[in-house]
């Protein structure tokens, strides 16, 4: 074939190559389609250029090297990328277990020499296999035992506090934390009670005074033998101790 007549076919076929490499397929000279990153056959040696959608037509036609350069553009499949990953949500570690612990009523008054009873309520939240709730009571004052039963809570929601005083037990207002812990776990909670000791004179039948305790005016107290009237509100003076003229009037022996 005449070099006229050759030049022309030699571009047409970088032409080919050219808009092959855009469209990410390779043709061969009888004009199979490969895919891409197949191998061009070993017969075709005609330059190419890649180039974006976007550029100019000839700047494609311009780098193949061709001097009749001719743009072919060929339709291929549409390529599909991998899809983003996306976050998949961590694998549950469950929830936390918690429990909630009641004391009702939540205080109580007794005279030294007597018990009382309060009601401990307890909830598991979030238990999984844990069942089972350890309890136990702090804060109680020499002469003052107080315990929950059971000491071990399970099948059941509610246990008993018992407080017990000894003759001997300083009167006076104290706080006992009940504390319930769920087996097997960190998981605890605390309630609080509030008790008051009141002690008797051996010679008076009114309640003996009570530092820890408020009294008003007109109240009453035994105290040393005596009888003692309070004038206004008062909290920790002792009778006897404020004068003639203090909170405390003295109403004789008992």
């Amino acid at each position: 074939m005449a070099g006229p007549v050759r030049a022309p076919l030699r571009a047409l076929l970088a032409g080919a190559v050219t808009a092959a490499a855009i469209a990410g397929l390779a043709l061969t000279a009888t004009g199979t389609v490969h895919a891409a990153g197949t191998p061009l056959p070993a017969q075709v040696f005609a330059p190419y250029a890649a180039a974006r959608a976007d550029d100019s037509p000839s700047k494609p036609a311009s780098q193949s090297g061709g001097r009749y350069p001719t743009t072919a553009f060929l339709q291929a499949p549409a390529t599909t990328s991998s899809p983003s990953p996306s976050a998949s949500p961590s694998p549950s570690s469950g929830q936390v277990p918690a429990i909630q612990v009641q004391v009702s009523p939540s205080s109580g008054t007794v005279t030294a020499g007597s018990s009382t009873t309060a009601t401990v309520s307890t909830a598991i939240i979030n238990n999984g296999s844990n069942t089972s709730i350890a309890m136990t009571v702090s804060g109680a004052p020499v002469g003052v035992t107080a315990s929950v039963s059971p000491s071990s809570t399970g099948g059941s929601p509610s246990a008993a506090l018992s407080v017990s005083t000894a003759s001997t037990a300083a009167p006076g207002t104290y706080t006992l934390t009940v504390k319930g812990t769920l087996t097997g776990t960190s998981a605890t909670s605390s309630a609080t009670y509030t008790l008051t000791v009141t002690g008797t004179d051996p010679a008076c039948s009114t309640a003996s005074w009570a530092g820890t305790q408020v009294y008003t005016g007109g109240n009453t107290a035994s105290w040393k033998g005596h009888q003692w009237s309070a004038k206004w509100w008062t909290l920790g003076e002792e009778p006897g101790t404020t004068g003639q003229w203090g909170v405390w009037q003295d109403l004789g022996t008992c």
